[in-house]
């Protein structure tokens, strides 16, 4: 296959963990927000289409959902020869010198730092998914994680000095991998700003050309603002960020547009679990930021489920409560989901078609598809109640309080039946 060849379609992994279950690891102050800026990058300046794009923060970035996005769910399933991957992660990591078999790990959410054979990611593991299971030849690692021995709160380490081996793992993948560090040197979180060293300088040199520029040529100006600001602000300390590459054919423009890009089924995006990006907009921000939080005595939970039409409300007196149940309890919900996509396509124009749709999806707790979903049946009927009390649920199970709160009063003002006394549920 032609090394040279036009890029196909591109698709990225994002992983950035600032917190994490176990104590004994310590927290990150700034590897989340490294995720959330290195996302909104590529989708906003580097040609990225949102849904090729996966980011997964703190919580939701366990062992379990970072294979499963690398396989059969999101990455093995979609990408094809000729498409260009991105992965990056911002974490704790464990070089090879730490491990009796020398295996390099990194460190996920629920990671035990005292068994990460069983519970964190060897990047064996990752080279063995990016091989036998992703057929894309063009893959691009990005590892901002290192594993140091200093007790400093701003370094990106646990135990002793000691980063990825670039060259090691380019090897051992074919493809190219870029360290923010070398092997026995830690990497750093900035006193400037709120990023990582080398996330911020990679990311700066990115967009130099007017975002043109080979990835080649923005590593070696990274490199350039990675040394020079640690030099500065830690007498004595060094990073030195490494690229390493085992393929042929031209540099790569991470934001060249891709030549035949396509769109992901319906029924693709229906059954991949939610990812972190309900959590923030596109500028970086938490969405309920701005948001009224629900005063703790609106905010009880009651367990039971209510099935019944969602256009049947209790009297105002009377106390409703929202579950996934309440919205739809069909006995086969996958199998209907599949009906209602092809319902829906077929009937493109009618709003009823889609908020089956979405009720379905909110039976199967899939809120972030049911959100999109919802979002067009209120624009085509924004005085429909059920639509924002579907939305509603949808934003308290995704913990954006104040947004439900705003919501559950739209639709008591846009229909007076509904009830004055409502709940989530389960």
């Amino acid at each position: 296959m032609d090394p040279k060849r036009p890029i196909r379609d591109k698709w990225a992994l994002i992983v950035g963990i600032s917190k994490f279950e176990n104590s004994k690891v310590p927290p990150l102050k700034y590897s989340t927000k490294d995720a959330r800026d290195f996302y909104n990058y590529l989708i906003k300046e580097a040609n990225f289409q949102p849904t090729h794009v996966r980011v997964l923060l703190d919580e939701k970035a366990t062992r379990r959902r970072i294979i499963s996005e690398l396989g059969n769910k999101f990455l093995a399933r979609l990408a094809r020869p000729g498409d260009l991957i991105v992965l990056f992660f911002s974490t704790h990591g464990s070089p090879s010198q730490m491990d009796l078999r020398g295996k390099s790990y990194l460190v996920t959410y629920d990671a035990d730092p005292e068994d990460l054979d069983a519970t964190g990611i060897g990047m064996v593991e990752v080279n063995d998914k990016i091989h036998s299971r992703v057929l894309s030849d063009r893959v691009v690692l990005v590892l901002d994680a290192c594993h140091s021995g200093s007790s400093d709160p701003n370094a990106k380490g646990m135990y002793r000095v000691g980063n990825m081996d670039a060259q090691a793992l380019a090897e051992g993948s074919g493809q190219l991998v870029i360290c923010s560090s070398r092997p026995d040197e830690q990497s750093w979180e900035s006193k400037r700003y709120q990023n990582g060293v080398f996330t911020k300088s990679l990311l700066d040199g990115l967009r130099t050309s007017g975002g043109k520029i080979p990835l080649g040529a923005a590593f070696e100006k990274a490199q350039q603002l990675v040394a020079t600001e640690v030099r500065e602000d830690r007498p004595g300390a060094r990073q030195s960020p490494m690229l390493n590459a085992k393929w042929s054919g031209n540099d790569i423009v991470l934001s060249v547009p891709a030549s035949d890009p396509q769109k992901v089924a319906p029924t693709v995006l229906a059954d991949l679990e939610p990812d972190s990006i309900s959590n923030f907009d596109g500028t970086g921000r938490i969405q309920v930021a701005d948001a009224k939080p629900i005063e703790p005595a609106t905010q009880t939970i009651a367990m039971a489920a209510i099935a019944k039409q969602p256009s049947v409300f209790p009297s105002a007196n009377q106390k409703l409560i929202l579950t996934s149940t309440y919205f739809s309890n069909v006995a086969n919900p996958k199998e209907a989901l599949t009906a209602a996509y092809e319902a829906s396509g077929a009937n493109f124009n009618n709003v009823e078609f889609y908020w089956r749709k979405a009720k379905i999806l909110i039976q199967l707790r899939k809120w972030q598809a049911a959100m999109l979903c919802l979002k067009g049946c209120i624009v085509d009927d924004p005085n429909q109640s059920d639509y924002y009390l579907a939305r509603a649920l949808c934003y308290h199970h995704m913990k954006m309080h104040g947004l439900a709160v705003a919501d559950i009063q739209t639709a008591q003002f846009k229909n007076p039946l509904v009830s004055r006394q409502i709940e989530f549920g389960e």
